[in-house]
């Protein structure tokens, strides 16, 4: 089916359209600009009005993409552009635009070179949605690289990493995982005479040694993206030292494009020896999940706390999706959902606590005991992070790690050991922050406004309901 415009192409366009109107709109000698911040917001939400617009058109229960859309570009060489999604893709699309809106709030008063903020942040939501709507191995590698633009120009300019070393490394290893994929991105397009979408890889039948090498290729470019090792010291090195909310969220979601790389690029019978280096990767996978969060429980700083977690369940994530089983990808699906906005949130109010403690200069020890609001989102959001049924997190992630305990019982109790203990790491944190024997009593503080608290009580309901039943703003499902 040849389509000219349709919704698809619209969700890329629309944040990519409020990065032209921020881009070229008048900034002040201070660097601030009246309307950035309101445009980025609208654009954020009008992608997730046309977002429920898409699962309203769909079969949320229907295998493989729909509304697909397929664009011409070349006819020699035979390159399209093909569009489509599931429901993996758009809950995932949702959870990050739910994402970006609190991400925005954190950073709402952070009226330094705003414009720049708010441009590159666009440009990477785009270029993001563009990714998981990809359904060509052309399309899917043109949004895989791109995001790596905005990304690294988000680091630069507000990164506020303490070493240039770490954030050179970490460029050096995307990059290098870039060029990597696209050398298999050409041996499959000449291997198939043109193009292959997405839902062909599963099935296809290469030649020994070039399978051999193709998917090694996909392999360490697609590893170089999530914090398992030798990959996650410099990932750890940029992410822990972030202070800007906005700038962590985005590149605590880079990692995803990998993790969703494998349920798109992973065939269904794995070659034999493919499946030796899968095991070596689940090895690999655990000890690093049980090493980060023994990190995080002994770290003092409250930053590296929230990288452990992310860390731990991003590797769970990939090693649940390791084994090709269709129940578990649903179920990491629904829990994605709800581990990504409870990220985002626990970062930006751990951001505000830590810029209440120094502007008040005082130790953060009770010091949620004068911020009743931001007390209640933290704490239910550090609650519903732990695993307790607040949110689809809870059942999505017994389900998922009950499968895996079924697969590989060591494997499965050290995964399970690497949870209860960078849970252990965020409740010692929340408890050291309501501690009532030493609330720190000043009329000084500065809680959230009204609208936010309402906002986040909102979002906290979302969660709820997810809980409940995982696609119940879709009728019918």
């Amino acid at each position: 089916m040849l389509n000219t415009f349709s919704i698809l192409s619209l969700i890329i366009a629309i944040p990519f359209l409020g990065m032209l109107f921020t881009l070229f709109a008048k900034e002040s000698a201070d660097g601030t600009t009246r309307n950035v911040f309101s445009v980025a917001v609208f654009a954020v939400i009008a992608n997730i009005v046309m977002i429920l617009r898409i699962f309203m058109l769909m079969e949320v229960y229907k295998p493989g993409l729909q509304l697909v859309e397929t664009y011409n570009w070349m006819q020699n060489p035979n390159i399209d552009i093909v569009f489509g999604v599931d429901v993996l893709s758009l809950m995932l699309l949702l959870a990050i635009h739910i994402a970006f809106i609190i991400g925005f709030i954190g950073v709402r008063d952070n009226l330094v070179h705003q414009k720049s903020l708010m441009v590159w942040s666009l440009l990477f939501l785009s270029m993001i949605t563009g990714f998981f709507v990809a359904a060509d191995i052309f399309s899917f590698y043109i949004f895989f690289e791109a995001m790596l633009l905005p990304l690294f120009m988000l680091l630069g300019m507000f990164g506020d990493v303490k070493r240039q070393e770490y954030v050179n490394r970490f460029l050096f290893y995307n990059m290098v995982g870039a060029v990597i994929f696209f050398v298999a991105t050409v041996l499959l397009f000449n291997y198939q005479h043109g193009m292959l979408e997405l839902q062909q890889l599963n099935n296809m039948k290469l030649d020994s040694r070039l399978e051999y090498f193709i998917w090694a290729a996909i392999f360490i470019s697609l590893l170089s993206r999530i914090p398992v090792w030798p990959f996650h010291y410099w990932i750890a090195s940029v992410n822990s030292s972030i202070r800007n909310p906005m700038i962590f969220l985005i590149s605590m979601i880079l990692p995803l494009t990998g993790i969703y790389g494998f349920v798109r690029f992973l065939p269904k019978t794995l070659p034999a020896i493919l499946g030796n280096y899968i095991l070596i990767l689940q090895i690999v996978g655990v000890v690093t999940m049980l090493f980060i969060a023994l990190i995080g429980l002994i770290n003092k700083d409250r930053q590296y706390k929230i990288f452990a977690y992310v860390t731990v369940y991003y590797i769970m994530y990939m090693l649940g999706i390791l084994t090709r089983n269709e129940v578990i990808l649903l179920n990491i699906a629904f829990s994605f959902f709800s581990y990504l906005i409870i990220v985002a949130s626990m970062e930006v109010f751990s951001h505000y606590i830590a810029k209440e403690q120094n502007r008040l200069g005082v130790m953060d020890d009770g010091l949620l005991c004068t911020y009743p609001k931001i007390s209640i989102i933290y704490s239910f959001m550090t609650l519903a992070a732990v695993g307790l049924p607040l949110s689809s997190l809870f059942l999505n992630n017994f389900l998922i790690l009950s499968d895996l305990l079924a697969i590989n019982i060591k494997m499965g109790i050290i995964m399970l050991l690497s949870l209860v203990i960078v849970s252990s790491a965020l409740l010692k944190e929340l408890f050291r922050l309501r501690d009532s024997e030493k609330c720190v009593l000043t009329n000084n503080g500065e809680d959230i406004s009204r609208g936010i608290f309402c906002f986040m009580l909102f979002i906290c309901f979302v969660l709820l309901m997810s809980f409940i039943k995982p696609l119940w703003f879709v009728i019918g499902a």
